[in-house]
């Protein structure tokens, strides 16, 4: 069959994402084209074996995932072999959350989680590496003029207590970053991570806790508030948006991704992503 320029853009998309639903899909790479039309071109593709697709949304939408064949054509590694059917929720929201900040322009560059979990893995052995810091992705972002990092946590549901604790902690000692954004469904998960992060005391890395309401975020990321340090502000006070481009233009590929791995650097080049324990 012909592989056209848009599947190729559209390869490079589910490399850079992981996965995404169709109506993702159809907004990243098709322009907001009839759904029959994209489903149509998604059926062929997966026939072919470019991709496939994988169902356990609560939504009840298909996600697609990119298969060896699809990575091959398009010069770009395949993201993860393996999703988790319980973290399935968590990973599609996370994306959708991504694609927000991006389109908004909230968020200048990405790196997520597997691609910071790959990089630990790699120059750590594996007892070594478990122990790391990974958070679910960093966030380049513009904050007065300069380029900062920032981790992200989406939490749907409020861990154990001690695996909380310890995880703040080290975010609480972390060099690289400015401070750590927990996104969460609910204002009660939030105050129950903000009053751990008090519980700690103070450190002398300065990091901070971001905490926002995820529904606020993904109806307006530029107004929705962010808590800091007892304080509400919007997002786009905070960070400023840069001017937002159109999906299809503004998605990086896995190679340019696996850059800033290589070069040991955030997403702006400033701070080591490879997050220590402390």
């Amino acid at each position: 069959m012909n592989i056209t320029p848009r599947d190729i853009r559209l390869f490079k998309s589910i490399a850079t994402y992981g996965m995404l639903t169709t109506k993702q899909i159809n907004s990243v790479c098709f322009n907001s084209i009839a759904l029959t039309t994209v489903l149509r071109r998604l059926r062929i593709l997966e026939a072919e074996k470019y991709i496939q697709r994988l169902r356990g949304l609560e939504s009840q939408d298909v996600l697609w995932l990119i298969l060896s064949k699809g990575a091959g054509v398009a010069n770009v590694e395949m993201p993860k072999r393996h999703w988790s059917k319980n973290l399935l929720e968590h990973d599609h929201k996370l994306i959708s959350l991504r694609l927000n900040l991006e389109a908004t322009g909230i968020a200048h560059s990405w790196i997520p989680e597997h691609l910071i979990r790959a990089n630990i893995f790699r120059k750590n052995d594996f007892r070594t590496a478990k122990e790391k810091l990974i958070p679910d992705g960093l966030m380049g972002v513009n904050a007065n003029g300069k380029r900062i990092s920032v981790a992200i946590e989406l939490e749907l549901t409020l861990k154990n207590k001690d695996k909380l604790r310890k995880t703040l902690s080290r975010y609480k000692r972390q060099d690289g970053i400015v401070g750590v954004w927990y996104v969460a469904p609910t204002t009660s998960l939030l105050s129950s991570i903000s009053s751990v992060w008090s519980s700690l005391g103070n450190t002398q890395s300065g990091n901070r806790l971001y905490l926002s309401v995820l529904d606020d975020v993904m109806k307006n990321a530029n107004e929705a508030k962010i808590l800091c340090h007892g304080r509400a502000t919007k997002t786009s006070e905070l960070w400023t948006p840069r001017p937002a481009h159109p999906s299809a233009q503004s998605v990086s590929n896995q190679n340019e991704n696996q850059e800033y791995i290589s070069s040991k650097s955030s997403p702006e080049n400033h701070a080591p992503i490879c997050l220590d324990t402390g």
